[in-house]
């Protein structure tokens, strides 16, 4: 059994994984915006309602869930925003607020808990840049922008903890069939995206490697989106 930290756990992949590392009896700290949301998924596991964009939350989520678990093994960063939009209308507002929720909460995020975890010389960053992190694509230049930086970001992390216990994946998927696609404006075949299921599964695999072992990016495409 491990001491988990999921982010974004409210819905969506998230969700799932909460379900199944509860079911399994591995011990949870749960965060998202939404404390509603977050009881209702019925779990035992304590939870943290807030922002992590807002000053000193992602210190305080850090601090709580090794307050509550006793400490951290893994870390899974689930929580994000979208924007598909053309990049001559993309506001300035929007570029910021997206580049805050995806990259500036996931450096605060990493930053607090793989201190914490380095200080233990054992960890698991687990986050999902998805296929947009590693591929670009049109009218998504503010997404692409935030998903880029945040791969840089925690293979910088990688680095500068080679030798400290922790151990980092990139989760780099294609299109998952979430909640996350019903306010985006874009003609989409939700049948052909990849299950949340089959994405925790992956997800899993991450977390069940022996500590000797990491997959440090995992990529998986809906067939007719494949790269090459």
């Amino acid at each position: 059994m491990a001491n988990i930290l999921i982010t974004g756990a409210s819905s969506g992949v998230g969700a799932e994984l909460a379900r199944r590392l509860a079911t399994r009896g591995d011990s949870l700290f749960l965060s998202g915006r939404s404390e509603d949301k977050l009881k209702n998924l019925g779990l035992n596991a304590s939870i943290f309602a807030g922002d992590l964009t807002s000053p000193g939350a992602a210190e305080k989520l850090v601090a709580s869930a090794i307050s509550e678990l006793g400490s951290l093994d893994v870390v899974i960063h689930c929580a994000g925003i979208g924007l598909i939009k053309p990049a001559a209308d993309t506001t300035d507002a929007e570029f910021t607020h997206v580049m805050n929720v995806n990259t500036r909460a996931a450096f605060l995020l990493a930053r607090e808990s793989c201190k914490a975890m380095a200080a233990a010389k054992k960890g698991l960053f687990i986050t999902i840049p998805g296929i947009l992190g590693k591929a670009p694509m049109r009218n998504a230049s503010a997404y692409v922008a935030s998903k880029y930086a945040l791969t840089g970001m925690i293979k910088c992390f990688a680095q500068e903890y080679q030798r400290s216990g922790l151990r980092f994946c990139l989760f780099h998927l294609g299109g998952i069939d979430t909640p996350f696609w019903d306010q985006i404006q874009m003609a989409v075949q939700r049948d052909k995206m990849i299950p949340v299921a089959t994405a925790a599964d992956l997800i899993l695999q991450a977390i069940d490697a022996p500590p000797h072992l990491v997959l440090s990016e995992v990529v998986m495409q809906p067939e007719s989106h494949q790269l090459v």
